[in-house]
């Protein structure tokens, strides 16, 4: 595919998600999310071979089945107002959280590093921010489906080898956590969601420059100041204190509405998820010592991106708050 083509495909990426933010009504906000996944099929076939393509129906199928839910539920909810809990149910659909996350991991494993990363960041945005526009009473009936969410991100992801698995599984728990910011504050959500992608940017910046697939070979690299970057952006990823990861998630559970029981299968799963990722890293972790940083390391960009990954939200807290 042609660089001009990628470029409208992205604008279009870009567009439909600023266009389902600024809606006023459903009609609108599934307009977004259609022209949100057309934009994004193109940019699946990297490589243009069949696991890709495997790849692009595994993800329009369920896609267009959640939109198809939610606009014939927009529809038949101005007669039956008990019908607007299918519209949560195609949004769970389309962000791919447990239990209707079966297309999810499938799609993962058959991408390439780059629209990966665009499925697991930005491709959240747009049915998180629909979700929030929901009434109160439906907010609150999603609390079991984030409870849910978690804990599955947590159980899925043990025993997992391939890194984007892990990253997979990690972010089925995470849209479980921003399934209940939603439920606490505006801006909660919206810190939470950049955190995430800002923490998933500087893992995917490594993961490009390695091109590495299972965990044993994710810290092969030579280089020590990488090594150590990425340890502490998965930790934080998985919420280990005191990164910026577990912070996000103390103001969710300081703020939230939830009932203690959604807010306990929270935590349980989050710890879960922490239990992996430090078994993973635990070894680089202990080796920290005999790490030998040269100066051209101590000053190299993908440091940069790593302290901005890290401080930039604190910074927002502070700033809101």
């Amino acid at each position: 595919m042609k660089s001009p083509s990628k470029l409208l495909f992205v604008f279009l990426l870009i567009s439909s998600t600023y266009l389902v933010a600024s809606s006023s009504n459903w009609l609108t906000t599934w307009m977004g999310l259609e022209i949100n996944m057309l934009g994004y099929i193109p940019l699946i076939f990297m490589k243009e071979n069949t696991s890709e393509s495997e790849a692009a129906v595994k993800y329009l199928i369920p896609q267009s089945l959640g939109s198809t839910i939610f606009i014939s539920s927009a529809i038949i909810s101005m007669y039956f107002n008990n019908m607007q809990i299918l519209m949560v149910i195609a949004m769970c659909l389309k962000l791919g959280v447990a239990p209707f996350h079966f297309w999810f991991p499938p799609v993962m494993l058959s991408l390439q590093l780059m629209p990966a990363f665009i499925l697991l960041t930005w491709q959240k945005i747009a049915p998180v921010l629909a979700i929030s526009s929901f009434s109160l009473l439906l907010v609150k009936m999603i609390m079991p489906i984030a409870m849910i969410s978690a804990l599955w991100g947590g159980i899925g992801g043990i025993n997992q080898t391939d890194i984007r698995s892990l990253l997979t599984y990690s972010s089925i728990g995470h849209t479980g956590w921003m399934l209940a910011s939603i439920y606490s504050n505006y801006t909660i959500l919206i810190t939470y969601l950049l955190t995430y992608i800002l923490i998933n940017i500087s893992i995917y910046s490594f993961l490009l420059k390695e091109d590495s697939k299972s965990s044993k070979q994710l810290f092969s690299s030579k280089e020590s100041m990488m090594i150590f970057m990425l340890s502490i952006s998965i930790l934080s990823l998985g919420g280990l204190p005191p990164l910026v990861g577990f912070v996000m998630k103390l103001l969710v559970l300081m703020l939230t509405k939830a009932k203690m029981v959604i807010i306990f299968g929270l935590v349980i799963g989050a710890l879960m998820s922490l239990f992996y990722y430090l078994s993973l890293t635990f070894s680089v972790l202990l080796s920290f010592t005999k790490m030998h940083f040269t100066k051209s390391q101590m000053i190299s960009k993908q440091l940069t991106l790593f302290f901005s990954a890290q401080i930039l939200p604190l910074t927002l807290i502070l700033f809101f708050f």
